[in-house]
């Protein structure tokens, strides 16, 4: 027998940016670049009114989202961030917001870039279940000492 999944995911609305930001900032702590600024409230008040923002809400708090806007008027997404409380990490909350990016991505046709620490092993994981076959090693990607994999994802046909 299939328990049921302890949150649902569902679009978010402008009502909560607030909760998103504040989740974010909790979980940029965890961060090698802790000391830089995450992204701020103005920035998730725009990226949930104006992009695809998915949040997985327990009891109904958010305890996880991800944000994937157009890139440029071409055929690509940008999966900007996705964030899991980690008191609910482990627990399939990240693959179901993936799940929604990824279906966002085909309903459009469109691919899909992200950038992952490459000593993130569980993200790496994660986005190659999720179909990011491609990947290029960039050194010094946001600054000397951040090197990120810049992956990809083709659309499902």
């Amino acid at each position: 027998m299939n328990r049921p999944s302890p949150y649902k995911i569902r679009r978010a609305q402008v009502a909560d940016f607030l909760q998103i930001a504040a989740l974010d900032r909790v979980g940029w702590q965890q961060n090698k670049a802790a000391d830089y600024i995450p992204d701020g409230e103005h920035l998730w008040r725009f990226f949930v009114a104006y992009s695809a923002v998915f949040v997985a809400e327990h009891d109904e708090k958010i305890i996880g989202f991800a944000n994937v806007f157009r890139a440029n008027d071409k055929a690509i997404f940008v999966l900007l961030k996705v964030v899991v409380d980690r008191k609910f990490r482990g627990q399939g909350v990240g693959q179901g917001l993936f799940s929604q990016v990824v279906k966002e991505c085909d309903r459009h046709g469109f691919a899909c870039l992200t950038t992952v620490d490459p000593e993130n092993n569980s993200m790496l994981h994660v986005c190659q279940k999720f179909g990011f076959t491609e990947k290029e090693y960039k050194a010094g990607y946001y600054r000397p000492e951040e090197h990120r994999y810049v992956l990809k994802r083709y659309p499902s046909r």
